[in-house]
């Protein structure tokens, strides 16, 4: 299994989270025990690079945390020295870069980043809040799924 590859990645994760372990199934037991099933299944140098996957989770977070934090300060009120606006704006274009590039293949990158870009200048506070919630470690499944269906509705 070779992850390395973003298209490999992106392919992978659909797969465990629409197929393997879908939002659908509400019983975390279930999802535990199929999760665990799967994992036992694995050679060791599967096992290794499925183990990647929650370091990834961690290093995509931490981007989301970045690009949320920067959208608050790009859209949250005057800025006092002019200099900072541009400063902001243009960690702002780096961060969405780096989001869209963890995101997707690298032809939809750009877009990805024009997507991250008019998100952040909409400046829907609401949904600042519920993506923090979903990337927050400390919320358990049952929160979750509430803030994805708040989400949704």
């Amino acid at each position: 299994m070779y992850t390395d590859d973003r298209d490999v990645t992106a392919a992978l994760y659909k797969v465990l989270y629409t197929s393997l372990i879908p939002l659908s199934i509400t019983d975390d037991k279930m999802r535990t025990h199929r999760l665990l099933l799967f994992v036992s299944q694995l050679d060791s140098r599967s096992a290794k690079a499925f183990e990647m996957f929650p370091r990834r989770q961690k290093q995509a977070q931490n981007y989301l945390s970045a690009y949320l934090t920067l959208a608050e300060k790009f859209n949250g009120g005057i800025v006092e020295p002019e200099g900072m606006k541009a400063a902001v704006s243009k960690k702002l274009d780096e961060v969405c870069t780096s989001v869209a590039a963890l995101v997707s293949s690298v032809e939809n990158v750009p877009q990805r980043k024009a997507d991250l870009k008019k998100f952040a200048e909409h400046n829907d506070r609401r949904s600042f809040k519920l993506l923090r919630d979903l990337i927050d470690p400390s919320k358990d499944a049952k929160t979750l799924r509430k803030i994805q269906v708040c989400r949704l509705s």
